[in-house]
């Protein structure tokens, strides 16, 4: 009996010490949000998230284990002391690039969309422009994406957290069909924006990228839209010439980026709470990877013979006697035994490795510049070529030194005078002289290190400059043209990528590079 009671006792306590706990918890959420536990996004919260998710000043880990360590040496915009393994892809890392658009950036506009269409129809013309500049970015991140991997799952993806309409097998679709998707994505946003009355106004505190300015989205948009149109030139000219002509032909209703001041970039703050240069970003990856960032000798000696006014502030001189500049062969048998800064040039420290005011550099006036050249050179739109080219050289050496000038740590380095840079432009080896080569090649000196995806990218559909075989041993190696999908995905998605099997191998090039 006493035990009964005892233990009926023990039991009729554990409510009312329950009850307490409970009444605490209630007092501390009345206090302090758990976002962990909050059940209700908010459009403007979700798109700046979406920013942080675009990656556009590429986070340091991509620096460190994707660019540095794979694209950097198949592009040849940095020198890597080089093996066995400096032509096969990274392949754990290069998964998290692609679960992070799936989870991440690509999730973030079907998010804000899904929202979107739940509000009350006096609350959507305030929202929309998020749902715009939604698919400005959405169409960045996807390029990015196909442009590594070619064909991939999209137009029946995304769709894990529908009630109906789920597919949790998606197929691979073509690398031209989300081509397709995302450049009418860029000029559906475009003109949209151009006649958009109302706005958010939280959008200008939100936009962590271009602050809430649309005109300056409507750039975005339509600078890129030219990027991936060009990027069709050799495989697809008969769709790509109409995209091109509409836009250089009207640029009240197609503007572009055209100075340097409209350059759009990821500048960084270190007052924000979250801010990809809190882990250190480009300079800490640059300064953790010593034999990763020895100057190119390809690009390092034609910036040499051109006596290339970026060239200073670009790589760093070799310690050695002379003092003079020396950039490291890309294939093994080339280099010797021992590579070290007495005798080869690195990354410029203070532009790379020591500046954390370096901006995440998404689209250039100079490119742009170069891409109107490119267009006007094949006819696909009236302008004068020389004088674009021109442009290009004259802006990219403007953008270099003030991202050079921008480190603190540094004294400012005076920019060339306008003899100097008109004399390396007109030198022999750089002038415009009409060919895909020419303007190609200083592209490939703009993006450089800088831009290192679009470098890749662009040497993949020219072919220019012409890179030197890769040795070992006397062997060649075979340079990886595209990333090979992530054991997840196969896995996950083993149906689907039935169809795309046998063309998923490094060397297999993706649907625009056929030059």
């Amino acid at each position: 009996m006493t035990h009964t009671i005892k233990s009926a006792t023990r039991l009729l306590a554990l409510p009312i010490v329950s009850a307490a706990i409970v009444a605490c918890h209630d007092a501390y959420d009345a206090l302090f949000l758990d976002p962990d536990k909050s059940t209700t996004a908010r459009i403007e919260y979700l798109f700046t998230q979406e920013l942080v998710d675009a990656d556009f000043p590429i986070h340091y880990g991509e620096w460190y284990w994707q660019v540095y360590n794979n694209v950097a040496a198949w592009a040849q915009v940095s020198g890597t002391v080089n093996d066995v393994n400096m032509m096969r892809p990274v392949s754990d890392q290069w998964q998290n690039t692609w679960t992070d658009y799936y989870a991440k950036a690509a999730m973030d506009i079907r998010e804000i969309a899904g929202i979107y269409n739940t509000l009350p129809q006096d609350q959507q013309a305030s929202y929309e422009v998020y749902l715009h500049l939604g698919k400005i970015v959405n169409a960045f991140t996807t390029a990015r994406t196909t442009d590594l991997w070619g064909d991939m799952p999209y137009s029946e993806a995304f769709t894990a957290r529908q009630t109906t309409g789920r597919n949790l097998f998606p197929k691979f679709d073509t690398q031209e069909s989300v081509y397709d998707a995302i450049l009418k994505d860029l000029k559906d946003a475009s003109d949209a924006l151009r006649t958009l009355t109302v706005v958010h106004p939280a959008l200008a505190t939100q936009d962590l990228l271009l602050k809430g300015d649309l005109v300056g989205w409507r750039r975005f948009a339509n600078s890129l839209r030219l990027r991936l149109a060009m990027r069709l030139s050799e495989v697809a000219p008969t769709k790509a010439q109409p995209i091109v002509q509409e836009i250089l032909t009207d640029s009240v209703g197609y503007p572009l980026v055209e100075t340097d001041a409209q350059d759009v970039a990821w500048f960084m703050n270190p007052t924000w709470t979250f801010d990809h240069n809190s882990l250190g970003n480009r300079s800490r990856a640059t300064s953790e990877l010593p034999n990763k960032v020895w100057a190119p000798k390809v690009m390092l000696d034609m910036m040499v013979a051109t006596n290339d006014p970026r060239l200073p502030i670009v790589f760093d001189r070799a310690f050695d006697s002379t003092r003079s500049y020396k950039g490291l062969p890309s294939s093994p048998d080339s280099q010797p035994a021992t590579v070290d800064s007495a005798h080869f040039s690195r990354l410029n420290a203070a532009m790379f490795r020591r500046n954390d005011n370096f901006p995440g550099y998404v689209m250039t006036a100079a490119e742009v510049a170069f891409l109107k050249s490119e267009a006007y050179m094949r006819g696909w739109a009236t302008g004068n070529a020389k004088n674009a080219y021109d442009n290009a050289l004259r802006l990219s050496i403007e953008m270099y030194y003030a991202t050079y000038n921008r480190n603190n740590l540094a004294a400012d380095s005076i920019p060339p005078a306008e003899s100097i840079v008109t004399a390396f432009i007109n030198s022999p080896a750089v002038v415009y002289n009409s060919t895909l080569e020419r303007i190609a090649t200083q592209k490939w000196i703009h993006l450089g290190i800088v831009q290192p995806y679009e470098a890749w990218a662009e040497q993949r559909r020219t072919d220019y400059p012409a890179l030197p075989p890769d040795l070992l041993g006397g062997q060649p190696l075979e340079r990886t043209v595209r990333i090979v999908y992530p054991s997840t995905e196969i896995t996950n998605n083993s149906q689907s990528y039935e169809a795309v099997r046998a063309k998923d191998t490094p060397t297999t090039r993706v649907w625009w590079d056929v030059k």
